[in-house]
């Protein structure tokens, strides 16, 4: 491409999404469990807590471009932490506190989501790392446990 006398080569082709998860979580040696389009990945938090990291591939935005698409549970969502955690928003490192509705009832989650054409093994290892991190954090603070 050129750009006004600067020339810029053409992206090279981005890597298969779910290769890409699957070689980092390989990499990171952390437990994945693939199930099509959604898959789980536990990620050991210190010695002794660990965090179950959603990764779903079947997710677009607005424009139709493929996401990879994040999420880890902390916890029941309550009218009493719900402002509290929006709130929280501005401060993450990485993603948002959003809210799930599940099977048992609506739950907290810390989400994100990258464009999948251009995500790179590094993009995908900071996010999980960053969404098991945070979530993890708060569910601690939920309620004490360590069962996400």
């Amino acid at each position: 491409m050129d750009f006004g006398g600067l020339t810029r080569a053409a992206p090279a082709a981005a890597a298969d999404p779910k290769q890409l998860v699957r070689s980092v979580a390989q990499s990171a040696g952390w437990q994945c469990l693939e199930s099509g389009d959604a898959w789980s990945i536990v990620v050991p938090i210190g010695s002794l807590r660990k965090q179950t990291v959603s990764v779903r591939f079947d997710q677009k935005d607005p424009d139709g471009h493929a996401l990879i698409s994040y999420s880890s549970v902390c916890g029941p969502s309550t009218p009493e932490n719900a402002l509290q955690l929006l709130k929280f928003n501005a401060q993450m490192v990485m993603g948002a506190f959003g809210v799930q509705n599940t099977a048992s009832g609506d739950v907290v989650v810390v989400c994100a989501s990258q464009l999948a054409a251009t995500s790179t093994a590094l993009d995908v290892s900071r996010t999980i790392t960053a969404i098991a991190w945070q979530a993890d954090k708060v569910e601690e603070r939920l309620g004490g446990g360590d069962q996400n």
